[in-house]
């Protein structure tokens, strides 16, 4: 007892000066910073001191979600804060997390200036493509990629593409109607959208025994790519599985866009005649190449080619996970009056490409669903050397990593009243709408002009497979509710866990 009565008052001698050297060191740190920083130092100096910290109060405190640690870090230190190399990714610069909606619309204003890129980790990169046009500086190339994804994602484009995605879900429900067990209803879903998804994008049609084979392969491979996708760096076994899995998927795409364009060409030129219905996204793209007086496979082809890839590859996997999620909080038993009022409104039009548009209930089950469970918590802009903007009058310049985040806020009981509840009702105009504040920084698809390409045709698969689960009035899931929950993650941010294990049914 002496003995550790005497080692303790010694230890005093060593606390204090070990004390002070880390305020010093905070203090000299966040000297050479204009806003605070959000990771404590000695965390901050390091990829590996500031992983073990994010995880550890992530983890230990909240669950897992990091954007309640982003909300408990808002709260402690301002909406600004620096951020050391995690956050930073790939990129050697320094990163600044700005929250703030005001603030992230007076940077974002200053995008085409600032010639900013979505600032994502070399995996993602290596797996979407180098022809990404999230890697793409705010410009001309990044401008052209939108404008011959612009036919594709028109209303007469989507008008022409509602018949088939109705056609696709309602068979899907039906079919899990008939099955009498237990199914992973996410993976049913998926499998759905990646066969509509090969057939609008680019015309397969899975009517064929090659055809047959080469969609299911797809569907191993883009398992892989996803496992790829955020897997720890790329020398990794997962990583390597993945890159040869998009390596196999983009052969045999590249081959049947490159055979379109050949023939279109040769038509052209000895007919002089184009084509005007509307076909595939494929079709579509090569008729705006070839019109824009493209004929080789220049830059701009290459570039389409890979933004067709990039568009299956997102459509099927992100949009599946928000859909899983709204049929898992539509048949939650709190939730019943959601269900019923959805199936009320779906009776009173037919699933036409405006009226699916403008289902009111069904985009705020959506938007409600993409606020529980988003997909994403936070984008990252890299801003290149020599560009710099101001920021609550102090001047950032790059190179830096600026982060808006906006689902720290998802939760906020001070943003949503009952954040934690499936409450559509929230986003309509019926006195429970949401704030100003509240809808400024629901951010879901991204921001200005690096927003989701294809997030016009992501709405309207959700609303077509939400109006044909709940045309049928007497359609439920039956699942384990302690089992089955929404869980946090990487990417999605928040989804269904385990494939959202579940039996359809219809109650007479």
């Amino acid at each position: 007892m002496v003995y550790r009565h005497l080692l303790a008052e010694e230890f005093k001698w060593y606390i204090l000066p070990l004390f002070l050297i880390v305020v010093l060191s905070c203090l000299q740190n966040n000297k050479n910073r204009s806003f605070p920083w959000g990771t404590p130092f000695p965390f901050n100096k390091t990829l590996f001191g500031e992983l073990i910290y994010v995880a550890a109060c992530s983890f230990l405190f909240h669950g897992g979600d990091l954007s309640a640690y982003f909300r408990e870090v808002r709260k402690r230190v301002g909406d600004v804060f620096f951020l050391g190399p995690l956050f930073a990714g790939s990129n050697a610069s320094s990163c600044i997390c700005v929250l703030n909606p005001n603030d992230q619309i007076a940077i974002a204003r200053k995008e085409k200036d600032l010639q900013w890129k979505v600032n994502l980790p070399d995996t993602v990169t290596a797996i979407h493509g180098e022809r990404n046009m999230q890697n793409f500086p705010t410009g001309k190339r990044h401008a052209a990629i939108r404008k011959k994804f612009s036919s594709v994602l028109s209303p007469r484009s989507l008008e022409s593409f509602t018949l088939v995605i109705v056609e696709y879900f309602q068979k899907m429900w039906n079919d899990l109607d008939q099955k009498d067990e237990e199914v992973k209803i996410q993976h049913a879903i998926r499998e759905t959208q990646l066969l509509l998804m090969c057939k609008l994008l680019y015309g397969m049609n899975n009517d064929t025994k090659e055809e047959k084979k080469i969609i299911k392969q797809f569907a191993q491979d883009f398992e892989l790519t996803s496992k790829a996708l955020f897997s720890p760096g790329t020398s990794n076994q997962a990583f390597k599985d993945g890159l040869e899995a998009k390596k196999r998927i983009a052969k045999i795409l590249d081959e049947k866009f490159d055979s379109i364009f050949e023939k279109r060409i040769r038509i052209t030129k000895n007919d002089r005649v184009k084509k005007k219905e509307i076909g595939s996204a494929m079709e579509q793209i090569v008729e705006s190449l070839i019109e824009s007086g493209c004929s080789s496979k220049d830059e701009a082809y290459e570039d389409a080619k890979g933004n067709l890839y990039l568009l299956l590859e997102a459509s099927h996997a992100t949009t599946m996970e928000v859909t899983s999620s709204m049929i898992y909080f539509l048949n939650c038993p709190d939730n019943k009056t959601a269900l019923v009022r959805a199936r009320e409104e779906s009776s009173s039009f037919e699933p036409t490409y405006e009226n699916l548009k403008s289902f009111t209930y069904g985009n705020a089950c959506i938007e409600e669903s993409m606020r529980l469970s988003p997909i994403s918590g936070q984008v990252g802009y890299y801003i290149p050397p020599g560009k710099s903007f101001t920021l609550k009058k102090k001047t950032i310049t790059g190179p830096i990593v600026v982060i808006f985040d906006s689902s720290n806020y998802y939760e906020d009981e001070e943003v949503f009243d009952d954040s934690t509840k499936f409450k559509p009702e929230r986003w309509l105009f019926e006195g429970q709408e949401v704030s100003k504040f509240a809808r400024s920084i629901f951010h879901p698809f991204g921001f200005g002009r690096h927003i989701c390409l294809g997030f016009p045709l992501a709405k309207l698969v959700m609303n077509a497979n939400l109006y044909c689960f709940v045309k049928n009035k007497n359609r439920i899931v039956i699942f384990n509710e302690s089992k089955v929950k929404i869980s946090p993650g990487i990417f999605p941010h928040k989804g269904v866990c385990d494939g959202f294990i579940g039996k359809v049914v219809t109650k007479c």
